[in-house]
């Protein structure tokens, strides 16, 4: 094994256990979480009968644990916290891939942190609010959306690969494979896949009008018709033929405008400053554009959109919350990626401590029964 197989194995194991621990134990002192719902249902399932839900892929992977042993709890946290370890594994490799000379002990220190960083609720602390109201790149409540995060960031490091970066379209297979994960997405969760389809589209409608007619062709019979197709299968499997009428305009009709004003930009202070760091240095990359647009698109469909007759539940809140992950992961890799002036790179990971440092103040709320006083 070389070395550098060493280091992301053990990355692995590392990120596996610091969250398989924080689910398990959520699961013993939350009993009546989202966790517990959806183990509950994956229980119930014995054939594809019994699926009745349109996105299923963490019920059936957690039988898997199940059918060889492990008690529901311990197989839930550790395939939940196994997403945790592939998506560490995901940015190490990442990190290389870009040329980014990073030591063993930073790595390990760095990608974690990227990990486990949250939104900035210090503002209301006071009132014991650290979750309603802010765009929270982690929850420890529910599964869906660990493995929609580890999907999504997947997706999204192939495709920058594939159609942002390279001037030459890629392998039919590669592209195929990139497809195939989008399916595992919207089967995980859909919140990655329907603010990532509109990113794709635009990337390819500008690859069309510079004459790369073949990455236009690949985006389109690769990735966006299988997607499309899915998520159609999906939406006529959750409301019926009624699609057009279930999913309706519905400004801030589950986030306050107003506390929206601040609670944004605490829940992505860290990304404003890389934005600000690169516009200032004249060091504008075109994946920060395109995940300016992905983040931009998220937010309009969590603020502006939800489910006729559900929506309170805002489910919409999921992509939201997703792409913030998303842009503090592509934030951290550009601020690692270049020679950046003591001063900024200084004030980019003065910044980014802090969503740290809130996001293990976060991870430790799970541990007590009286979490839920203090949401």
């Amino acid at each position: 094994m070389t070395p550098s197989a060493r280091r992301k194995t053990a990355l692995f194991c590392l990120a596996t256990a610091i969250f398989t621990v924080a689910f398990v134990v959520f699961l013993y002192v939350q009993p009546r979480s989202d966790l517990n719902t959806h183990l509950g249902y994956a229980q119930r399932i014995h054939s594809f009968s019994d699926i009745t839900s349109p996105h299923f892929l963490f019920e059936i992977l957690v039988k898997i644990p199940i059918a060889i042993g492990l008690t529901p709890v311990m197989a839930c946290g550790l395939l939940l916290g196994g997403c945790y370890g592939g998506m560490a594994v995901l940015i190490a490799r990442e990190i290389e891939r870009r040329g980014i000379a990073l030591t063993t002990l930073r790595t390990f220190l760095i990608v974690p942190a990227v990990l486990i960083a949250s939104h900035i609720f210090l503002f209301t602390v006071a009132r014991q609010n650290l979750y309603y109201g802010y765009f929270v790149p982690v929850v420890y409540h529910n599964p869906t959306q660990q493995l929609g995060k580890l999907f999504g960031l997947w997706v999204w490091f192939r495709f920058c690969r594939q159609f942002v970066e390279p001037q030459s379209a890629t392998a039919w297979t590669r592209v195929s494979l990139t497809g195939a994960l989008c399916i595992l997405s919207a089967l995980a969760k859909p919140s990655f896949l329907i603010a990532f389809l509109p990113v794709g589209a635009c990337v390819a409608f500008v690859d069309l009008l510079q004459g790369r007619r073949r990455r236009t062709l690949q985006f389109a019979v690769g990735i966006a018709l299988p997607s499309a197709a899915v998520l159609l299968w999906q939406g006529r499997m959750a409301y019926g033929a009624g699609l057009a009428s279930e999913v309706i305009f519905a400004p801030f009709a589950v986030f306050d405008p107003w506390q929206t004003v601040y609670k944004l930009p605490a829940s992505l202070a860290f990304p404003l400053v890389i934005v600000a760091m690169a516009w200032r240095a004249h060091a504008w990359h075109p994946r920060l554009g395109w995940t300016g647009l992905f983040l931009a698109i998220a937010l309009f469909q969590t603020l502006f959109l939800a489910e006729a007759g559900n929506v309170g539940a805002g489910n919409f809140a999921w992509t939201g919350q997703t792409a913030v992950f998303l842009t503090y992961v592509e934030s951290a890799l550009f601020l690692l990626g270049r020679p950046w002036p003591a001063r900024w790179r200084y004030a980019g990971w003065s910044v980014f401590a802090v969503h740290a440092a809130c996001g293990v103040i976060w991870y430790a709320a799970g541990f007590f029964p009286e979490r839920g006083s203090f949401l």
